[in-house]
C-alpha cells in the first residue's frame, strides 16, 4: 500500500505529540515557547531522514527486478520508470523520462553536497553527448564524498552501484533534490 502524504503527515504529528510530552516532562524548568520551537526544528530534520529511509527501504524492495524499456511497474522497470515509481509511492510525481526529471523543480545539488534520496542524473550510453540519458537515487554518500546509487540498469535491472564505477563517474550531468533535506 503506498504511504501517502496524509498517512506520512499522520505518522510524524504521532510522533511530535509522545516527543513533546516526554520533553516537557523532562524539561520541566524549560521556557515552552523555546522548547516547542526547538523540538519543531529536531522533529523536521527526524522526518524528512524517516522519509529518506522509507524512500530508500521501498526502493531496494525492487532490487533484481529485471529491466525493460519503458517499464514503470511493479514486474519491470527502465531507469526512470523506477524513480518515478519509488517516487509517486510517496506522494512525489515526476516526469517519466530521466531528461524531463532532469529538468523538474528541486534544487540543483553540487556532487559535494549529496544527500540519500537525492535522484542522480548521468549521460546515455553516448558520452560525447551532453544530455540526460540515465537516472539514479542516491542510496548512500561515503565519508570521502563519493556515493553508491540505486537505479535500473540495463543488464542487471534494478541495482546498487557505486558512483565512482566509471561508466557513471564519466557520464556523471547533476543532482537534483525533490524534498527538502534532514
Amino acid at each position: 500500500m503506498p504511504i501517502t502524504k496524509f498517512t506520512f503527515f499522520l505518522l510524524f504529528l504521532l510522533y511530535f505529540v509522545f516527543s513533546a510530552k516526554s520533553q516537557v516532562t523532562a524539561n520541566a524548568d524549560v521556557d515552552k515557547p523555546e522548547l516547542i520551537s526547538d523540538l519543531s526544528e529536531k522533529n523536521t530534520d527526524v522526518e524528512t531522514s524517516f522519509f529518506i529511509d522509507s524512500l530508500i527501504n521501498f526502493a531496494q524492495k525492487y532490487l533484481k527486478t529485471p529491466y525493460r524499456r519503458g517499464g514503470n511497474g511493479i514486474n519491470r522497470f527502465d531507469c526512470s520508470g523506477f524513480t518515478s515509481f519509488v517516487y509517486k509511492n510517496f506522494g512525489y510525481p515526476l516526469l517519466r523520462t530521466a531528461a524531463g526529471q532532469a529538468l523538474m523543480n528541486g534544487s540543483a545539488i553540487p556532487k559535494d553536497s549529496l544527500q540519500k534520496g537525492d535522484l542522480v542524473f548521468f549521460k546515455g550510453r553516448n558520452a560525447k553527448q551532453n544530455r540526460v540519458g540515465h537516472v539514479g537515487i542516491i542510496y548512500e554518500v561515503f565519508p570521502d564524498g563519493t556515493f553508491s546509487f540505486i537505479h535500473a540498469s540495463c543488464k542487471l535491472g534494478v541495482t546498487i552501484t557505486n558512483g565512482t564505477k566509471e561508466y557513471y563517474r564519466t557520464r556523471y550531468v547533476t543532482a537534483k533534490r525533490i524534498f527538502p533535506s534532514p
